[in-house]
C-alpha cells in the first residue's frame, strides 16, 4: 500500500469514528474512557495512525456498531450517506472471489491430508499397543 493509500485508509477510519461518535453525541474524551484509554493515548492513536484491531473492536463494542463500518462510507441512520472519499483498490482491496476459493480449496486438502495421516498414526499406536 501506498504511502497516499495508507494516509486515506486511517483517515476514513478516523473520519467514521468520529462521525459515529458525534451521531451518537458521544465525545472523543467520553470514547476514550469507554474503551480504558487515557484522553492523550486516545488521540496520539489518531494521530500517528496506529489503530490496533483489537481497539477498533472496542470502540464498535462501545459504539454498538459492527467494525466493519469503519472501513467503508459513512451511514447514519437516518439512511443518509456521504460520498466515498476512497475506493477499495485505493487501498489494496481487490482480491477476487475466486482468488480465496482457491486458498480455501487448498486448505481444505491440507486439512484432509493431515486427518489421514491421524488416521495412520492411530492405526500404528493400535497396533503396537498389541
Amino acid at each position: 500500500m501506498s504511502d497516499n493509500q495508507h494516509d486515506i485508509f486511517f483517515a476514513r477510519i478516523e473520519q467514521n469514528i468520529r462521525q459515529h461518535a458525534k451521531h451518537q453525541r458521544i465525545t472523543l474524551s467520553e470514547l476514550a474512557a469507554g474503551i480504558d484509554m487515557t484522553e492523550a493515548g486516545f488521540y496520539k492513536m489518531l494521530s500517528t495512525e496506529s489503530i490496533k484491531v483489537k481497539t477498533l473492536r472496542k470502540i464498535a463494542e462501545f459504539l454498538k456498531i459492527p467494525i466493519h463500518t469503519f472501513f467503508g462510507e459513512f451511514v447514519s441512520p437516518r439512511g443518509s450517506a456521504q460520498s466515498p472519499s476512497w475506493k477499495p483498490d485505493q487501498i489494496g482491496i481487490t482480491e477476487s472471489h475466486a482468488e480465496y476459493a482457491a486458498e480455501r480449496d487448498g486448505l481444505k486438502r491440507q486439512i484432509e491430508l493431515l486427518e489421514s495421516q491421524i488416521a495412520d498414526k492411530n492405526k500404528i499406536i493400535e497396533l503396537l499397543s498389541r
